[in-house]
């Protein structure tokens, strides 16, 4: 039986786990803190007594790799899955919109709650139409340098259409200013979950903590014979004669395989490899990050009522309703609790925590007047400052591929080249293809 040994436990490195374990390989995986899940991790807060994730986690149906995953572990009842695509809007002016694909089946469907979506002009409305046939027609041609701004401004959208259209779903999808931010990923983005099958435009959102996805699935690997080593980080990999042999612990111990698997950030990677090959892996030095703040607060009033809002003009972007979405786990310590997102927070990232919710409470107030922040009875700040890659065009030309020089030696993680952002998704599909490279590897020899 041939061996396989996996540095990182996040969703990377737990999909590839489930695959090669599945197909009958020897699996070991090393993470360096104390469980697996990576960047999907929960944290207890004592005050509230609730479990939190260090971030709300949005899915779509889209998600093929990952879903698949809950499926193997029986854990769909344990999402909250769209039946149609339904987005709602608030903007500082306290106007509400609402993005529904419902009212027919099909692309008829997202056309007609599109064109019914208030907040933007007729004009803005067909140019945006009008840019996405031509994505689907593939007329789309020469974006591989250009930003999500400029091709929006080739393309003739409306700065309406910009601020609040595709402005917030370019931040959702990629963590990143649309003045940054690759159009070819962009393109990519919308052929996956609007053009090729509308059915993966639907949003998911979890009815519990990550823990509990999370749990089934470990205790999947488990079944499957796969050794889980947390609190255990690699300190070096050692390489001979263009093959991996072994990696070793910072306490010492070392650990031999027939095939490494690298789940680790581009710059985690880069401190464990031996000295000699570094300039070969130089590409990982050359990557960037972008921060995702997130925002618990737990108040004496609701603030709206529906499952989570989109809020325009504000530097909050999401606002998560916990008392709708939340079935279980949630106390009863505070009447009210909602969850924010503020993607691409790099301002945001250097304040101090009063100054965050000061922040906060103003753009809420913006949307919701009656709101203040003698209403917030407790909060917790969660700051992630390398949440994600930067999918710009420069970072578009040095995502590797899972197989590498090294005949043994595959990585895999969201930064690789799956053709998809920095999502869940795109953690999952790069360790379902470093495994299958191994597979394919092990046939072929």
């Amino acid at each position: 039986m041939k061996s396989v040994l996996i540095v990182g436990g996040g969703i990377a490195g737990i999909t590839a786990a489930f695959n090669l374990s599945k197909a009958g390989f020897q699996v070991k995986i090393f993470e360096a803190v104390n469980n697996l899940g990576g960047r999907l991790t929960a944290l207890f807060d004592s005050k509230s007594g609730d479990m939190i994730d260090n971030g709300q986690h949005a899915l779509m149906t889209a998600y093929h790799t990952f879903l698949e995953l809950i499926k193997e572990c029986d854990t769909l009842n344990l999402l909250n899955i769209q039946k149609s695509l339904e987005v709602v809007y608030y903007d500082t002016n306290q106007n509400k919109s609402r993005l529904f694909a419902g009212f027919l089946p099909g692309k008829a469907g997202f056309i007609l709650g599109f064109l019914m979506l208030g907040g933007l002009s007729i004009n803005s409305k067909i140019n945006i139409i009008k840019l996405i046939r031509k994505i689907e027609n593939n007329q789309i041609n020469d974006i591989e340098n250009l930003t999500c701004l400029s091709f929006l401004k080739k393309y003739n959208q409306t700065d309406e259409a910009i601020i609040r259209f595709w402005e917030p779903f370019i931040i959702a999808t990629m963590n990143c200013p649309i003045k940054i931010a690759s159009a070819e990923i962009l393109v990519k983005i919308l052929k996956r979950a609007f053009i090729e099958n509308l059915d993966n435009s639907k949003l998911i959102l979890p009815k519990s903590d990550f823990k509990y996805l999370l749990e089934p699935l470990i205790n999947k690997l488990k079944s499957q014979g796969v050794e889980i080593f947390t609190s255990k980080k690699i300190d070096k990999i050692y390489f001979s004669n263009e093959s991996t042999l072994s990696v070793t612990t910072t306490n010492g111990e070392n650990y031999q395989a027939d095939y490494i698997i690298s789940a680790l950030q581009p710059f985690s990677l880069f401190k464990i490899l031996p000295e000699e090959l570094k300039p070969s892996f130089a590409y990982l030095e050359k990557f960037k990050y972008s921060p995702i703040l997130s925002a618990y607060i737990w108040t004496d009033v609701e603030i709206f009522s529906e499952d989570f809002i989109s809020a325009l003009g504000t530097d909050i972007q999401w606002i998560f309703n916990r008392n709708k979405l939340i079935k279980e786990g949630l106390s009863k310590t505070y009447p009210f609790s909602y969850s924010i997102t503020v993607s691409s927070a790099f301002e945001l990232s250097k304040l101090k925590q009063g100054e965050v919710i000061e922040m906060i409470t103003e753009d809420i107030k913006k949307l919701f007047p009656d709101f203040s922040q003698s209403n917030i009875l407790h909060y917790r700040i969660i700051t992630e400052k390398f949440a994600t890659f930067i999918a710009d065009p420069e970072s578009e030309k040095i995502r590797p591929f899972a197989k590498t020089h090294i005949n043994n030696f595959f990585l895999a993680g969201d930064w690789t080249n799956t053709k998809l952002p920095a999502t869940i998704e795109g953690a999952s599909l790069s360790g379902k293809i470093a495994a299958e490279m191994i597979i394919d590897n092990l046939n072929i020899s």
